[in-house]
């Protein structure tokens, strides 16, 4: 499919785009390309998956594309293409796991391929997910589904409970796989978030649990102070004094 903007003036930016898929029809994407980004040279491809109310534009209205250059300018992390689609036309139904999404995103899905053919990511160099709120939870749809088919996953703000079922599901029914996985998971829920503290949902910890008797690889953290926004999340600092998001895409890069 040809694209609808010219490649070569999208370095070291965000650009907002739609694309033809056989499931969905014309979908809203965003994609980030590094700054020196080279058709000739393979990439790793982080795949963000939004939270119900976001869209194509959520990762870019918290994350400012000059932040992400000079973290590759610097050295910090190596060159990376990050993209997402929007989760479906009404913002509040957004669902991961429906099968016109699975179609999109799974390992051979249609957006992995048109990020393969047109921005040289997800090929070679692998795909990663990352995903906030019901993205979270889509994340780990994903990787226990697919256990073995992506290089790291991180699970921001995992508090759609009503999927604990089913991803406890996949996950056991591909427990051997995911504990002999070199999958990266890494789980985070904020100490502030409004859904644990007026709601009480539980997904976070619960899977953290489950995960720990199920004895299949993980990392779970709880940040002091980080409320459930995105924002919140990638703006937190350690007790070493590194910014979360510069953290996650350190993880997403391991090994390139």
């Amino acid at each position: 499919m040809t694209l609808a903007f010219d490649i070569t003036k999208a370095k070291g930016k965000y650009t907002l785009s739609t694309f033809e898929s056989k499931a969905r029809s014309i979908v809203p994407y965003f994609v980030y390309l590094p700054p020196n980004w080279n058709p000739d040279i393979n990439y790793r491809l982080i795949l963000f998956l939004h939270g119900q109310g976001g869209d194509e534009g959520a990762f870019k209205k918290y994350i400012a594309a000059q932040q992400l250059n000079d973290w590759i300018l610097t050295g910090e992390i190596p060159n990376i293409v990050i993209a997402g689609i929007r989760g479906d036309e009404n913002k509040d139904d957004i669902q991961w796991f429906t099968k016109e999404n699975e179609a999109l995103l799974s390992p051979n899905g249609e957006f992995i391929a048109f990020c393969k053919s047109n921005f040289k990511a997800g090929g070679e160099k692998g795909v990663s997910f990352e995903g906030h709120s019901r993205g979270g939870g889509g994340v780990l749809h994903y990787m226990f589904k697919y256990p073995n088919s992506f290089k790291s996953v991180i699970s921001m703000g995992y508090v759609s409970d009503y999927t604990l079922a089913e991803n406890k599901d996949m996950a056991i029914k591909n427990k051997a796989a995911l504990i002999d996985s070199d999958v990266q998971l890494f789980m985070e829920i904020g100490t502030e978030d409004q859904y644990v503290r007026n709601k009480n949902r539980k997904a976070s910890f619960l899977m953290h649990d489950f995960l720990t008797i199920l004895k299949i690889p993980h990392t779970f953290n709880h940040l002091f102070g980080v409320e459930h926004g995105l924002d919140s999340f990638w703006n937190h600092y350690s007790d070493e004094g590194i910014q979360n998001g510069l953290l996650h895409l350190k993880r997403h890069c391991e090994g390139l």
